[in-house]
This record gives C-alpha cells, structure tokens and sequence, in this order.
C-alpha cells in the first residue's frame, strides 16, 4: 500500500477537480453517472453467471442435502440438470426413479457435529500495541567524541526516549479503550447468533460472511458497529480476479420496500417501482376483490432489489462502453468509490438526479460516492470473508461436502432403490388350480389362525401343494451391502465423519496410545476450520476498529464509559492518524477462546495445577495480604466446575506485622 494513502487528513473534504464543473454544465446539468449505470448492471449480471459455474449450483446441492425435499434428487429437472444421475439426452426409461424416494442429510450432520466445536461463544478480542525495538539509550556516553557534541547527542537521546514512552504509554490507551469496545458489542449486537449462521453457511455452501456496518439502537441517538450476517449468496465478486484481494469491485444485493429504499436515499416518494411482491402483499393481494387485476398490471410488486456496489476502480470510467466525453469527469470521483444500483434506474440510488442538479457544489456530490467507511486504506472490504477450502486460482470457495457429492447420491439412490424392493418383495402370491372350491379360495385368503382346510375326499391323493402354492420372491443380493459400506466409507474418509467423531467404536481400543493417536487425528481437520474461524474472527475485529474509527465519536461512548474515557476517546481514537489505527496495534483473540470447552480435562489440569501451586500462593498471600493469584486459581476451578467464585474469593489483607518488641527483654551483648 503506497504511503500517500495515509499521508491525508481523514476530516478533511475530498479533493475536487476543476474538470467537474464544465463538464457538468457541458452535460446540460445531467447526472454524470446515468450513463455507466446500466454498465454497472451487466458487470454484476457476468459476475452472477460466474458465480453460478464456480459456485452456486454445488452450494445448491449441498443445501439440499442440508434441508432440502426429500425426493428433490429424482425431479426430471435435477435428473436433466448434469447432476451425476443420468446422461444428456437421458429418458426417464434410461434411469427410472425408485418407487420410494428418500434423502440422506449428511450435510445436517456434519453441521451439527462440527458446528458447536467451532463457535461455542464470543471470543474475548485482543488489540495490542506493537512492539518497537529496544533501543540501547545511553550508547553515545561510551563514545570518544567531542564533549560538547557529546552532550549535543545525550539531549537528543534523552528527547527520543521521551518520545518513544510517550508513544507507548498513548499505544497502551488507545488499546485499552478499543479492547473495551469491541468486547462491548459482541454481546449487544448479538455476535454469537451472527457468526453461527455464517459458520453454518460456510460448512454447507463452502462461503460464510459479517458485514462491519454501524447501528444505532431505537430511541437512541448514540452509534455503535457490529459485524452482522447476510447470506453469500448475496455476495458477488469481481469475475476476473483470482483472490478477493486482487477483486476491484465487489457488490451486495439488498431486497427491500421500495418505499424504505426511498427515505434512505432521499428519492421521491413513488419514484421507485418494485419488482417483487412480500408475503405480507401477497396476503393483501389475496384479500382485495381486485387483488389479482391489480397484479396482472404490474401494480403489487412492493420490493425492490439493488445492489451496493463497493469499487476500487471508480465509477464506471474505466468500464467498456463508457462515452469517452465522459470518462474525464468520472475520473474526477477517484478510484475508491461506492454506488448503488438498480436494475431499470437509470440513475445511482445514492446519487439521483435531483441531488446533482441541486447541489450547491461538488463537496456533496463526492461524500455520496465516498466509501460508508474508507476500509479501501488498508486494501480491505467492508466484510470479512469466512472460508474453510480453497481451490487453486479459484476466487470462490469450495464446500466441505462438494468432494463428496458423488459418494452421497450413490448413497440416496442405492437406499432408495433398497427400500422400494423391499416393497416389491414383501407382496405375498398364492397359487391356486382353478377348480379349487371357493369356500377353499376364501379360507386361504381370509381364513384366521388354525382354520380347517376341507380337501375333496376323491383327491385324497394328490399333492396338497400342487393344489395350493406360496410364491417366493429371490433372495437379495447380499453383495449390494459390501458397495453400500464401501460407499459410504469413502464419504466419511472424504468428510471426516468418522464413527469416533459420533462417539462409536466397532471394536475396542486396545491402549491408551491407540485412543490417543486416533483422537489426535480425528482433531486435525477440526482444528484446521477452528483456526479460519479464529483468523476470520480476528479479521472482523480489525475491520470493527477500522469503523469505530470513522463513526464512534466521544459522545456516543460517554453513557458506556464515562466522561473521562469519553474524553480520551476523541483524543485517542477519533481524531488519531488512519494508519497509527491500523498498523500500530495488532488485532486478535484469544486463542481457543470460540471452541467448546473441554471441562473434563480443564478440571483435571486446574486440580493438578492447585496441588503443585495452591499452597506456595497461599502462604504468599498471607505473607503479603496480596491474595490476587490465589483468587485467580479459585476462579478459575470455578470456572470448569460450574461454582460462583464470589462465594469463596479472599479480600486482599495488610501483610502480618512482625510482634512488638519485648520491654523487659536484655539486650543482647556480643558473642564471647
């Protein structure tokens, strides 16, 4: 990232070129950017297509597995689709669906299973001032120098050690009020359910994402930030990069009343047309006598659907198509700047028509095509990307369950076809000569327990099986069941689904070694996704800081913190240097601090340790009066057994005072 980036102030208005002004008044007072609109909109339209390919229909398949209808596999569209289950060209006559039709959601045990281990609670979020060389003051006093440049250097370096501890200690505080906020809203913005749901999609689908967007509680006038989920399908990247690093633009589709997109962006009311109808306008469609004329008109649809478009390679200038008259005012906005779009507006929702032909000068015009928050400076998006695989020169991730979607089908399809012969073979036929008497039909047919057959005397002879004969089906192949198992190993190999991750065993372990280096190896891929989960997290945090920044003033913090914190506050956060926020302190959590406790081996480690420790810190403690380590260990075997520490934590004590002086004791002479 080139310095000059950060070499700006923040506060101060974007720059603005002389070219915009002529070229509006050259443009008859036009909106600058209606032309390149609709070239926004076949962008994200080719990045839609190659999402779908690279994507979105195996992120459909995987939902499908995860919660989807129980016979979608055997719908003559998904069998025509290429999905693995016939040819092209295939009949239904080539691949006959099976009578019972059933699905196996493994992918909704893999949620379940890995899920809780991943993200069992907020994690506790660390900013940490970098550590600056040890500077070795006091050097120059060994030199042989002149003394008057001696001391000319000794001031110098006393003034530099100043400054570095100086800088430590505003490092330090700025630390201290961050950590306090972003631990702060993780519990009010409801972190926990947020990061679940994106986890969730990132096991089913391979892609799970937060947005850092600001909210401001009803009735409140103060703002806080929070990272929040919205499905990946909703997310699309730049088609031509590789990384989401190397993405210059990326865009997020909104569905919302057309009359709430209205007030926010100022436009008036009834200038937008839905294209979609809500439930709740589908219900009053249904009641209203003239519900259905109303739709056929065009005249329900209350939702409409646009897209938030975030670029690192400006308006549209640059993009094909774009009048070359107008490329010299689209450059005049800068390279990062933020549009949104609607398909069939021929204008930006965030910058309509009424606003440039009313705007006083280009100041408003530009701080409405300004980032919401500038996290182009530290080459970031505004959301943090959760993905557990990766593929080479891939730009979208791959789901856990994608490598084995062919093991699973074969599954779906070979239970299937189980299950309907049995249905075939448990039918019961009886043959009969047709002489037989009709009381002798009905006996068999319908006779209860112990019923008296009655044979013609004259035929005494003949064979009572000749006359009455039970049918029976083949035998099953035993051997469907051999592949069945293969199958459906070679899905667990590829999953990790293993029977020791749901707590079976098919034979007994033979040592302590054994279930010790099984375990460790059952845990290496889910400790691999909590590591992504933990740098995702860690990622969130950053952009978090990044947007309290710009958007938490003093003000919104004193009710939380107090007057004091509130005024470093706009000392040490609001008003510090962009890049001071972003690269001289370091953004993290505490490890381990999302997975599920094991409380079984945290006991026994606690116990072990207060057995070794406890009575060194105790006797400690009573020396001092300092009982601050021994509370520290009662909290802590609190915490693994489930006890209120209050209950049993020592207020610290003066430390025990040597016994006066004995009055009429002799002093003691020297030793003869």
């Amino acid at each position: 990232m080139p310095d000059p980036l950060y070499n700006i102030d923040p506060d101060a208005p974007p720059k603005i070129t002389p070219e915009f002004p002529a070229a509006k008044e050259g443009m008859g007072g036009a909106n600058p950017l209606r032309a390149i609109c609709s070239a926004w909109i076949e962008k994200i339209k080719k990045g839609c297509e190659f999402k779908e390919k690279q994507f979105g229909r195996d992120a459909r398949d995987c939902m499908k597995f995860f919660n989807g209808p129980y016979d979608f596999m055997y719908g003559s569209s998904y069998m025509d689709d290429s999905n693995g289950l016939s040819a092209p060209g295939a009949t239904e006559r080539d691949m006959p669906a099976p009578t019972f039709k059933m699905t196996l959601n493994k992918v909704m045990e893999g949620v379940q299973l890995f899920g809780p281990v991943l993200y069992h609670r907020n994690p506790y979020r660390q900013v940490n001032p970098r550590r600056l060389p040890e500077i070795p003051f006091g050097l120059l006093a060994s030199f042989q120098v002149n003394p008057t440049a001696q001391q000319m250097l000794g001031q110098q370096e006393a003034f530099l050690q100043q400054q570095e501890i100086q800088t430590k200690q505003t490092d330090a505080a700025r630390s201290s009020l961050l950590e306090w906020m972003l631990n702060y809203t993780p519990q009010e913005l409801n972190l926990k359910e947020e990061s679940r749901m994106s986890i969730e999609e990132g096991l089913i689908k391979g892609g799970g994402v937060l947005w850092v967007e600001t909210y401001q509680p009803k009735g409140s006038a103060i703002k806080l930030v929070g990272s929040f989920h919205d499905t990946y399908d909703n997310l699309v990247l730049d088609p031509d990069a590789e990384r989401l690093q190397d993405c210059k633009w990326i865009a997020r589709r909104c569905t919302h009343p057309y009359w709430e997109v209205e007030e926010e962006y100022g436009l008036p009311p009834g200038s937008l047309k839905g294209r979609t109808e809500s439930l709740n306008q589908q219900a009053e469609v249904a009641a209203s006598p003239d519900g259905e004329h109303n739709r056929k008109r065009g005249l329900t649809n209350d939702l409409v659907v646009y897209w938030k478009v975030y670029s690192k390679m400006g308006v549209g200038a640059k993009l094909a198509g774009t009048p070359k008259e107008f490329r010299d005012v689209l450059d005049s906005f800068g390279e990062y700047c933020y549009m949104v779009v609607a398909d069939g507006v021929p204008y930006p929702l965030n910058l309509p028509d009424q606003v440039v032909s009313a705007a006083q000068n280009d100041e408003e015009i530009f701080q409405r095509l300004e980032w919401p928050t500038p996290f182009w400076m530290d080459d970031e998006w505004p959301m943090a990307e959760l993905a557990f695989h990766r593929g080479p020169r891939q730009l979208y991730p791959i789901s856990h369950f994608k490598p084995a979607m062919g093991e699973l089908k074969a599954m779906n399809w070979i239970y299937s076809f189980i299950i309907s012969n049995i249905q075939v073979t448990s039918r019961t036929f009886i043959a009969m000569k047709s002489t037989v008497a009709a009381a002798l039909k009905n006996a068999v047919l319908r006779g209860g327990n112990l019923t008296c057959l009655e044979i013609d005397a004259t035929n005494s002879n003949e064979d009572i099986n000749k006359i009455v004969q039970f049918l029976e089906h083949p035998q099953f192949n035993g051997d469907i069941w051999k592949v069945l198992e293969a199958i459906s190993e070679a899905f667990d190999k590829r999953t990790g689904l293993s029977e020791l991750v749901y707590g079976m065993s098919s034979r007994q372990m033979r040592s302590a070694q054994e279930a010790s280096i099984k375990g460790d190896a059952i845990n290496v891929r889910p400790d691999d996704m909590a590591d992504r989960v933990e740098e995702w997290m860690s990622k969130a945090a950053k952009l978090e800081a990044m947007a309290i920044r710009w958007h938490v003033t003093g003000a919104d913090v004193a009710p939380l913190m107090g007057p004091a914190a509130s005024y470093y506050w706009d000392q040490l956060v609001t008003n510090s240097d962009p890049y001071a926020m972003f690269h001289q302190l370091q953004y993290g959590i505490e490890a381990g601090s999302t997975k599920k406790p094991n409380k079984e081996r945290d006991a026994a480690n606690i116990n072990t340790a207060m057995q070794s420790f406890f009575p060194a810190a105790m006797s400690e403690a009573q020396r001092t009066g300092n009982f601050q380590q021994v509370n520290a260990f009662i909290a802590e075997w609190c915490r693994t057994t489930g006890a209120d520490p209050q209950k049993f934590m020592f207020p610290n004590m003066p430390p025990a005072q040597p016994p006066p002086p004995d009055a009429n004791a002799q002093p003691q002479g020297p030793p003869q």
